[in-house]
């Protein structure tokens, strides 16, 4: 295998520029590790798709445009050597101009081993190269940074120029005098025009010496994001709109489906959103998440992203250790249901028996629970059934008690919300269930697409207090209905139709159950299908599901560019069991009506200079009792510094901060150490701010002016 060095290699020999078209030798370096025989090794292109299939460019007087990067370029499973244990492998190196190491390993028919680690180096005589930034906005003027490198032994004066296209823009070029061996760096204008993916180009020539590189810029849209989002089931074709909104930019849209295969690639979409730092805060639902995942591939033999299984697991676990140590028995009955599937872990069986004692305790004479003092009737019911079913099957005495509660207040459920968080707590039984169940299945009714929907609760509250969520509403009403229901399957599909990339399943401190309502609810499929998006009668992306992989979702891109045509999605051949969602992203002008009710935020920038560290300041208000979640976005490459300033998390490409409860007219301040990558004008993405964990708003983000320095 070769990759690029992660540390500057001996110089190698001979001191010559290494031709780009070098041929790499693993004889050599395992010979005298290999016992005599026929040996076998591993050695290869790591991308094959990647390789450079330009004309050689030997004795060539123009300069080729380097422009193939990979870190890893070489993978060779199966190499057999020939009776002296020596084998020839010839490469086109990458255009990176760098230390590569090469590390060879290698058996012998006895079962013998070795291995050999060599490293070379790619060089060019004089090169150039830009200091790239990983994304940009649109809107953005960046001086980028363009390096020279005179590797020879006598001076040269030397061009350098740089030239945008695509989405970004500009031309110009600069002089230089370059002594022997030195580098030296000259920054150079371009603009970002428009959302899309850009190619900068940079050329440098001296004393008979050209280079030129092309490296990709993806520049994301600026602007309020809009999203609108839809799902539902999927088994031979739905056709469906998804409008944007009035005043969008049309060459920014975007209509991206996912289409699940079952439960597992349901999972691992919502891990990949939590673990990249998405959220949420709350410990109990990421360890949910994460334990549901790896029981989930563990039952179905298929491999999913372990480390970050594990490092979710970590995180989650610090963050459930700070409200496990003295629950209120609402909390103990929440904690206990996320963890309720949790095998084999010592720490997590433990907490679990001091949280199933405190739900006990909190049993009334009646057999009820209640999260407050006084309360309805109907919240009454809902916190009973949710405590109920936080308990193991064998809290039996608990579990009569409530039961025996629940079905002498029976006769007064009137909403299909109450009546399906008791049928899920499997608290009635007899002509109770009937009539709860009944209660359910009448609420239910088609919904425009043709899929059966369940009703709103009225005004029923949930065990959080609070009018229940859209998500949490059809999670419940799939726990509680049978599992062979025909509506069962168009519930599940209306659910994962609420889930988004941005927000999850948006059901607050109700996640857990829509996990659990994912996993039971979500049936998989056993055999390949091609998933088919047409508009207007032509398709327009296409993609296979494969069963061997229960983990991948299938991806279809289309680009609406400001219409709103039916979309029509089929499944080829016709499969019961899938589930897609639908999310159209848009983006729209900022207005200057753009704010947050009671809540004020400003940001100070102060003066940033690229490479130097400064302050950046956030003061923040807010109603007395309220707290804030606010996310910062960052220019590309920023480097961030938060140390003494507590609830504050750095990401690639934002912070966000967390605050205890406002005191009344209290200001806080927060304090960031700023170290700019880049000098020009950025904008980034939209500041968020969410009050008492509710959803985010989007404000008008601040444009950074980073000074070049001297």
């Amino acid at each position: 295998m070769v990759t690029e060095a992660e540390a500057e290699p001996e110089e190698a020999a001979p001191s010559a520029p290494m031709d780009m078209d070098g041929e790499m030798e693993s004889g050599s370096g395992l010979a005298a590790g290999l016992a005599a025989g026929k040996a076998r090794g591993s050695l290869g292109y790591a991308d094959e798709s990647e390789k450079d299939d330009r004309d050689d460019p030997a004795g060539s007087e123009v300069a080729s445009v380097r422009r193939w990067f990979p870190e890893a370029f070489l993978w060779e499973p199966l190499v057999q050597t020939d009776e002296q244990g020596v084998a020839t492998l010839s490469a086109r190196v990458p255009d990176r101009l760098t230390g590569w190491r090469v590390l060879a390993l290698a058996h012998d028919r006895s079962g013998q081993q070795a291995g050999a680690v060599h490293t070379v180096q790619t060089r060019l005589p004089f090169h150039v190269d830009p200091v790239v930034p990983g994304w940009l906005s649109a809107g953005d003027r960046l001086w980028l940074p363009v390096q020279a490198t005179n590797g020879t032994d006598a001076p040269l004066y030397a061009t350098v120029g740089v030239a945008a296209s695509g989405a970004l823009s500009g031309w110009s070029q600069a002089g230089m005098q370059l002594t022997a061996g030195s580098t030296d760096v000259r920054l150079l204008l371009v603009q970002a025009n428009t959302a899309g993916s850009a190619t900068v180009t940079t050329t440098g020539t001296g004393a008979g010496h050209q280079d030129s590189t092309e490296r990709q810029i993806r520049v994301v849209p600026a602007g309020r994001p809009m999203v609108a989002s839809r799902g539902s089931t999927l088994s031979s074709e739905r056709t469906f709109r998804l409008p944007g909104p009035s005043g969008a930019s049309a060459a920014t849209e975007e209509v991206e489906i996912l289409v699940f295969p079952g439960p597992l690639a349901a999972l691992q979409a919502e891990l990949r959103r939590v673990a990249a730092g998405a959220g949420p805060r709350d410990g109990a639902y990421a360890f949910a998440l994460s334990s549901r995942l790896a029981a989930l591939s563990d039952r179905v033999g298929a491999a999913v992203e372990q480390a970050a299984v594990r490092r979710l697991q970590i995180l989650a676990w610090q963050r459930i250790a700070g409200v496990a140590a003295a629950p209120d028995p609402g909390q103990a009955a929440d904690l206990a249901t996320a963890i309720a599937d949790v095998d084999g872990v010592e720490l997590v069986t433990e907490l679990r028996g001091r949280l199933h004692r405190r739900v006990r305790e909190a049993q009334r004479a009646d057999g009820t629970w209640s999260r407050r003092g006084t309360s309805t009737l109907q919240r009454v019911l809902v916190d009973t059934a949710v405590a109920a079913r936080s308990l193991p099957a064998d809290a039996t005495g608990a579990r009569l008690r409530a039961s025996g509660a629940v079905e002498r207040h029976a006769e007064q459920v009137d909403d299909p919300f109450t009546a399906s968080v008791i049928l899920a707590a499997g608290l009635a039984q007899g002509p109770a269930s009937d009539r709860l169940l009944g209660l359910l299945t009448d609420s239910l009714s088609p919904h425009p697409t043709g899929a059966m929907t369940v009703a709103d609760p009225g005004t029923a509250v949930s065990a959080q207090g609070a009018r229940p969520s859209r998500s949490e509403v059809l999670a419940w009403a799939v726990l509680a209905l049978p599992e062979d229901h025909e509506a069962r399957g168009d519930l599940v599909g209306e659910l994962m139709g609420r889930w988004s990339a941005q927000v999850g399943f948006g059901a607050g401190a109700a996640d857990v159950l829509a996990l659990e309502a994912i996993v039971r609810g979500m049936p998989g499929t056993g055999q390949e299908v091609d998933v088919i998006l047409e508009v207007q009668g032509a398709a327009v992306a296409q993609q296979r599901l494969d069963p061997a992989q229960p983990h991948v979702p299938a991806v279809l891109q289309y680009r609406p560019e400001g219409r709103d045509t039916p979309l029509r999605l089929r499944a080829v051949p016709s499969t019961p069991g899938l589930s897609f969602v639908a999310t159209r992203r848009s983006w729209v002008p900022w207005s200057a009506a753009d704010e947050v009710a009671g809540v004020d935020v400003e940001v100070d920038l102060g003066r940033l200079v690229v490479g130097q560290s400064s302050q950046v300041k956030l003061s923040l208000a807010a109603p007395s009792g309220s707290r804030l979640t606010i996310e910062q976005g960052l220019p590309a490459g920023a480097q961030v510094d938060a140390t003494g300033e507590s609830g504050v998390e750095v990401f690639t490409d934002r912070v966000r901060i967390t605050t205890g409860r406002f005191r009344a007219g209290e200001v806080l301040q927060v304090v960031l150490q700023v170290t700019p990558a880049f000098a020009g004008q950025f904008q980034t993405g939209p500041m968020t701010v969410a009050v008492d964990g509710g959803p985010p708003a989007a404000l008008r983000p601040a444009v950074w002016t980073v000074a070049r320095g001297r």
